[in-house]
């Protein structure tokens, strides 16, 4: 099964319209999930992120129009209360403050808290992309990744993602968490029937599993060990507890929705023409990624590649070609849409075979 861009938006409109979200904030919710999915990240893509978004709220956990407040703010930074808004709609009002402060005073940065999940995080890093500017986002989640030498789960897989402008080249895109991995692609592998990469995971008695069921009952693995625990920790600081929020443990679990989410975000933007200007410091950024491109491939690899780079070759592709959809997953959905009383356009429905 394909779609394209524009149906999964029209889907968005359809189901979130009758749940009383305005137009506005659909749109934004819409072109994070599409963005993701463009860009090969299913596990942060259209249909779980719908999905999610319905639970919460029909759970009552997320709030549509809520007002998103300024707390504190000056020159250069503020603090923002998300208000248990939809996270793409605070997210992208957080990055949008940041930029426009990044504009008036070098570098600007934001700081997030009540949030909910808001997606991948380099749709925000991207945005500041448009404005010539290097885009920094971090967010916190709830308490599944133990600290380096323990089973405990402590804090989050804590994405971070950071957008670095080019002149010839695409721009520079990271986008990790601080854990081996992010649980939605264990759960993905789960679903897929698929085993997962050792080193990912330990199971409940501390041991290393590839099985994908084993590691969600045990614990994902900080990314490089005690270097990632130590990343995690950094996240939760630049997060909540700049925001004054919830940290660590307090977060309750992303599948409990009998209680706000609560997590929080960390945006900057760094305005490049403050510095060496965009014209030298895109040079210095194009030779660098020449640099690295002309390296000779070791055996087993064809080429050397930039971070984010195969997602933006993946996203030229599926914009051309469409998103590839699995059938069972929008059978999946389709059927939570319906228990929760949503009804789906008729054309929309019958995409899949």
């Amino acid at each position: 099964m394909i779609m394209k861009s524009h149906e999964i938006k029209q889907l968005y409109l359809c189901v979130l319209g009758q749940m009383g979200v305005p137009k506005k904030e659909i749109e934004v919710v819409a072109d994070a999930a599409i963005f993701a999915s463009l860009r090969g990240i299913d596990t942060h893509g259209f249909i779980p992120i719908l999905t999610r978004v319905v639970k919460e709220i029909k759970a009552g956990i997320v709030k549509p129009n809520a007002k998103i407040q300024i707390i504190k703010e000056n020159k250069n930074g503020a603090l923002v209360d998300a208000n248990m808004s939809l996270g793409p709609v605070s997210g992208l009002m957080s990055m949008e403050l940041a930029i426009k402060k990044a504009q008036d005073g070098s570098v600007g940065i934001v700081v997030a808290r009540n949030c909910n999940h808001f997606g991948v995080a380099s749709y925000y890093a991207a945005k500041a992309l448009e404005n010539n500017m290097i885009g920094a986002v971090f967010c916190n989640a709830a308490p599944t990744i133990p600290p380096f030498g323990s089973l405990e789960g402590v804090h989050g897989t804590n994405p971070m993602s950071f957008a670095m402008p080019a002149g010839k080249h695409s721009p520079i895109i990271l986008d990790i968490s601080t854990s081996a991995a992010a649980r939605g692609k264990v759960s993905h592998a789960l679903r897929k029937g698929e085993k997962i990469p050792k080193g990912w995971a330990l199971d409940k008695n501390g041991h290393p599993t590839t099985d994908p069921k084993a590691a969600l009952e045990g614990v994902i693995l900080p990314m490089g060990g005690h270097k990632g625990y130590g990343l995690g920790l950094v996240v939760d600081v630049f997060t909540a507890a700049l925001a004054g929020s919830l940290i660590a443990k307090e977060i309750p679990p992303y599948w409990d929705l009998s209680t706000p989410y609560g997590a929080s975000y960390f945006m900057m933007a760094i305005r490049v023409e403050s510095f060496a200007g965009i014209g030298p410091f895109e040079h210095r950024v194009d030779r660098l990624i020449r640099d690295c491109k002309s390296c000779a491939p070791m055996e087993g690899f064809s080429e050397v590649l930039l971070p984010g780079e195969i997602e933006f070759r993946e996203a030229q592709k599926r914009d051309r070609e469409g998103i590839p959809v699995e059938n069972e997953r929008w059978h999946n959905m389709i059927e939570i849409l319906e228990s929760n009383r949503i009804k789906v356009d008729p054309l929309l429905t019958n995409l899949a075979p």
